[in-house]
């Protein structure tokens, strides 16, 4: 028979806790060098951030807390502050993540549709904003509600809708040079004429799935292009005019 070692003295009957653990329902116990993460860091901080876009976007930054994320992600709460420091650190990372979408979504719709014909590429570019608010609903909320609140991730959300009215403002003023109009920054107004009607339907029509959504499209679409036709057979002084910045008009 197997003799078993003595206990050092003051060692509990039942053997000693591995090194590291403790009894289930005990306070959490800081990861020391060397022990193993239960998942890769990787593989935490992906589930934190995707824990943490729906919470931002369901509750809002001053509704959200580190313990709703990690009861979402399934992430123990000292983990989420080790991957990401705090609350602030944790919002700028989805803040980040989500201007990186939403940018790369729309900037792809326009590249994608550069040569199509007029029509066709206004209504696949609003088209392009209904889908984002459909797919991608909660990194479009996060990002609108930073733009607002005018905390500390202000400056990103408002960089993505730089970004955004640039590419559209690029196009406009091309197209309208190919036909020998140059209508200056009037090409800045128009973009944002057109995206804030583009956003304003896709909200609402993600809001309350009543509307149709192809029908909205088409309202846009021919808004738009009908704007467009007035101002070139009818109108071009006032977008000429527009587009000086100091407001003065020519004589006559």
């Amino acid at each position: 028979m197997k003799e078993t070692a003595a206990r050092p003295p003051g060692e509990p009957d039942g053997g000693s806790t591995p090194e590291g653990t403790g009894d289930e329902g005990s306070a959490p116990v800081k990861r020391g060098p060397g022990r193993p993460r239960l998942q890769p860091l990787a593989q935490q901080r992906r589930a934190v951030l995707d824990a943490a876009l729906e919470v931002f976007a369901q509750h809002g930054f001053h509704g959200a807390t580190i313990e709703r994320v990690a009861r979402r992600s399934g992430t123990p709460r000292p983990t989420v502050y080790e991957l990401f420091g705090g609350k602030d650190e944790l919002f700028a990372a989805v803040v980040d993540e989500s201007a990186e979408r939403v940018v790369a979504r729309l900037t792809s719709s326009f590249k994608e549709s550069t040569d199509f014909p007029l029509p066709l590429f206004v209504r696949h570019n609003f088209a392009a904003v209904f889908d984002l608010f459909a797919s991608d609903r909660a990194a479009v909320t996060v990002l609108l509600n930073a733009e607002a609140d005018g905390d500390g991730a202000t400056a990103t959300a408002r960089e993505v809708r730089r970004k955004v009215l640039h590419e559209i403002t690029s196009f406009t003023r091309t197209r309208w040079a190919d036909l020998g109009v140059d209508i200056g920054d009037a090409a800045e107004l128009m973009a944002l004429m057109f995206f804030r009607m583009a956003e304003g339907l896709a909200r609402r029509e993600s809001d309350d799935g009543d509307w149709d959504r192809d029908a909205l499209i088409d309202l846009l679409t021919e808004f738009t292009l009908g704007g467009i036709e007035r101002l070139w057979e009818q109108s071009i002084e006032v977008l000429v005019a527009a587009g000086r910045r100091d407001g003065t008009r020519p004589a006559g």
